[in-house]
């Protein structure tokens, strides 16, 4: 049961943590595709 426990905390830390980096590394789509002439 200890191991279980262990292994729900661990997914939810790698989770969260995914989710911070993934939220720094991506940009808007208003950003990403945009060039100098769009208008959004």
């Amino acid at each position: 049961m200890r191991a279980f426990l262990a292994a729900l905390v661990v997914a939810a830390v790698i989770a969260v943590v995914g989710a911070l980096v993934l939220e720094r590394v991506q940009e808007p789509v208003s950003e990403a595709f945009s060039t100098q002439g769009v208008r959004l």
